[in-house]
């Protein structure tokens, strides 16, 4: 039960007996509670209600009472089975239409480890270290001989010999053209300081129409020299 007084240090003041209401519930326990309102000067009405945190957990079965001199408010306070088993929140006393408010404490549930301090009870003989026999050391295990890793009939053993022979075959395949390799590397190599010059030149200019048309004309006879002689080429 908490008490609560109204107007006793002047109009509109509020008091509480007490600062903080604990009610030790279970999940699923339901227990109702008092507020008894005691009011020292003109009757008036008296606002209830609760924090947020608390909505789920209180019942309030008149929010909005008129206390002439004194009123006993019910409260029904619960924990639900899959709620929290500890809420701390507040209670808002609300008079003078609003123009004062006041709040006390009410903590419901059990508290766990993280709401109050514990203390736990150690078995003096955990203070003293084990004592650690002393064994014989396993020994170690051998390691395998490396002999076998290395047999003739293994595939680490014919690798330099199958790479020798790859790199044999591939320079017996590019013999034969190796002359057409080379002029294709200095092909490469000298449309890469074309490109380089053409890159660092202003050729707007010889870009107009008339020459654009002979750089095509040039161009068709270029290819089509190409397509003639590649068949000599191949053979």
């Amino acid at each position: 039960m908490q008490q609560v007084h109204i107007n006793r240090l002047g109009v509109n003041s509020i008091e509480f007996e007490m600062d903080t209401v604990e009610l030790p519930l279970s999940p699923g326990e339901e227990r109702s509670f008092e507020i008894v309102m005691i009011n020292y000067g003109a009757p008036t009405h008296v606002n209830i209600s609760v924090s947020d945190i608390l909505r789920e957990n209180i019942t309030i079965l008149e929010d909005n009472p008129y206390v002439k001199h004194e009123e006993y408010i019910p409260l029904i306070a619960r924990i639900p089975y899959d709620g929290r088993l500890y809420s701390k929140g507040q209670v808002f006393i609300t008079v003078g239409y609003g123009s004062k408010r006041e709040a006390f404490d009410l903590n419901l549930g059990h508290p766990g480890p993280n709401e109050k301090s514990f203390v736990v009870d150690v078995d003096e003989s955990l203070y003293k270290p084990a004592q650690v026999s002393k064994a014989v050391k396993p020994s170690k295990p051998s390691k395998p001989s490396s002999s076998g890793m290395y047999d003739k009939d293994h595939w680490s053993a014919q690798l330099p010999t199958i790479s020798a022979e790859m790199v044999r075959s591939v320079f017996g395949m590019a013999a034969p053209h190796s002359s057409m390799i080379i002029r294709l590397v200095l092909l490469v190599l000298v449309l890469s300081v074309l490109a380089v010059v053409i890159r660092s030149v202003d050729l707007s200019q010889f870009f107009t129409f008339y020459p654009s048309v002979v750089y095509s004309i040039l161009l068709t006879f270029f290819m089509v020299y190409l397509l003639i002689r590649l068949p000599n080429i191949r053979k």
